[in-house]
């Protein structure tokens, strides 16, 4: 039983690490095409998901529809999701 509250823990920041994850895949989209990222709802997201992007600084891809590939956000989701899977086998051991 003492094992459980912090499988709780673990399971809240599990959760919350896909919100983000899938938030930064919701800004990659944004950018990805111009149009969508000139929008006033598309300029919140873009502005909202800076706090939680890594500043790496690698250079943004230009694509064919006007927009940017966000490569920092990639990346960024990339570790979010490692983590994560760390985090889950930290769970499943406790």
């Amino acid at each position: 039983m003492p094992g459980r509250p912090v499988r709780i823990v673990l399971t809240i920041l599990m959760d919350l690490l896909i919100i983000v994850a899938i938030a930064l895949t919701v800004r990659m989209v944004v950018l990805f095409f111009g149009a969508l990222s000139s929008t006033q709802w598309g300029e919140v997201i873009s502005t909202l998901t800076d706090v939680v992007t890594l500043p790496l600084g690698i250079a943004a891809i230009k694509t064919p529809y006007g927009g940017v590939f966000d490569v920092n956000a990639a990346v960024t989701i990339g570790g979010l999701l490692l983590f994560e899977w760390v985090l889950s086998m930290a769970r499943t051991r406790d």
